[in-house]
Order: structure tokens, then C-alpha cells, then sequence
């Protein structure tokens, strides 16, 4: 598939679910065999595993506002937009993602901080679900109020369903873990199997976009012999910024 600024992001979503799935597959594992011994090793093990999931919300982030920039301004979103802006974001967001979880893992092995579940998910929450959120609304009035006789963008209504699917899984969780710690009350107490539950949700979402990408892409009535090659260019190399918008 030709790179352009929008791959870029899929590509990083795509190798950051990847690792996220592979690191739960293993701590699952781990959970019958104990075959990751405790302390550093252990801690190297969960910071990857955060790495991966708190840079998966950064990158739906991202590509969220992508999104809205190029419905809201398209002309500078194809004319002007710099063209190493995606790598750079990515590469960022990495940073971001590695030093973000490096201090928090340092604060629990160093000082046996016992809020780090809680700490993983109200940080996100805070920083990437406004504007997520804010995002779905504009894409889903962008599309909900589009004349039928004009052709709906494949890409707009892929990012659209994926943005639905993260909130789903994920928003009640947010919600429910942001009211209890402002409630200053531990959701152990509440929810003792918050955790298993929030690492289904997890490992859900970051399963379910290549599941979108191919129903979206591909042609109502087309054969089945379609190689996902082509289902997955009809959607990645649809010029949303185009005149269609």
C-alpha cells in the first residue's frame, strides 16, 4: 500500500496493537507458569506492556484529530500539512509512552506506590478521551450530515467506527475508575475484578481494527477471492482531503 501522512499512523496503530497482544498473550502464559521471575524482569516485562497500551491511546488520539483537521480544513490538510509531520508525532508519542511509564514503574518498585493500575488509567483518560470523544462527535456530524446522494468517504467511516469501538470498550471503564478515585474510595473494594476486565477491553480494541478495516473496505456483492491487499487499499488510499470532502 502506498505510505502517505495517514499509513504512517495506521502502521504505528498496527505494530503498537501487535505488541500489546503479543504482551498479554505472554502475561497470560506467565499467569499458568510463573516463568517471568519477580523483580526487575517483571518490571521490564509490565513496563513494555504499558508502553504499548498508552501509546495505542495516543496514536487513536492523533489519529482522531488527523481526521478532523482534514474535514475541517482540507485544503490546509492536503496543501499545507508538513510533510514528516506523522513520523514526527510518532516518534514522540513513543517517547512520551516510555518515559510516561518508566517514572511510574520507577515510583512502584522504588518507593512500593500501589496506585499504579489507577495511575494508568486516569492519565489517558484525562489527556486523550476530550479529544477523542470531541473528534467521534464531529466525524459522526460530518457523515451523519452528508446529502445521501454524495458518496461517504470509506476512510472517514473506518476511523469513525474504530474511534465508537474504543469509546465502547473503553469510556465505562474510564468513567468508573475517574468518579472512584475522585470519591477518594478504592475500586478494589468495588470491583475486585476490575483488572481482568479492563485487559479483555484492552486486548478487544486492539483486535478489533483490522476487523473494521476489512468490512469497510470491501464491495457489497464483490467475490470472495478479493485479497485483503486490495480491500485494504480501497480504504487507505481514498483521498479523504479531496473534493469529496
Amino acid at each position: 500500500i502506498k505510505r502517505n501522512s495517514f499509513t504512517v499512523l495506521i502502521l504505528n496503530l498496527a505494530i503498537d496493537d501487535f505488541g500489546f497482544l503479543i504482551s498479554m498473550a505472554l502475561k497470560c502464559i506467565e499467569f499458568f507458569t510463573y516463568y517471568i521471575p519477580a523483580g526487575i524482569p517483571w518490571l521490564i516485562f509490565m513496563s513494555l506492556l504499558w508502553i504499548m497500551y498508552i501509546n495505542g491511546l495516543f496514536l487513536l488520539t492523533a489519529i482522531s484529530i488527523d481526521r478532523c483537521v482534514s474535514v475541517l480544513f482540507p485544503i490546509w490538510h492536503r496543501c499545507s500539512r508538513p510533510k514528516h509531520l506523522s513520523p514526527a508525532v510518532c516518534g514522540l508519542l513513543w517517547i512520551c509512552s516510555f518515559l510516561l511509564t518508566g517514572i511510574w514503574n520507577i515510583l512502584e518498585y522504588a518507593f512500593e506506590y500501589d496506585g499504579i493500575m489507577s495511575s494508568h488509567l486516569l492519565v489517558p483518560a484525562v489527556l486523550c478521551l476530550p479529544s477523542i470523544t470531541t473528534s467521534t462527535v464531529i466525524l459522526f456530524l460530518k457523515i451523519g450530515l452528508k446529502p445521501k446522494q454524495n458518496k461517504r468517504g470509506r476512510l472517514l467511516v473506518t476511523i469513525l467506527i474504530t474511534l465508537l469501538c474504543f469509546l465502547i470498550l473503553t469510556l465505562p471503564l474510564y468513567l468508573f475508575v475517574f468518579t472512584v478515585n475522585f470519591l477518594g474510595i478504592s475500586y478494589d473494594s468495588i470491583f475486585p475484578e476490575l483488572d481482568n476486565y479492563f485487559f479483555v477491553c484492552a486486548c478487544l480494541n486492539s483486535s478489533v481494527n483490522p476487523v473494521i478495516y476489512f468490512l469497510v473496505g470491501r464491495r457489497k456483492g464483490a467475490q470472495s477471492k478479493e485479497s485483503l491487499k486490495v480491500i485494504f487499499q480501497r480504504v487507505f488510499n481514498e483521498d479523504e482531503s479531496a473534493g469529496n470532502l
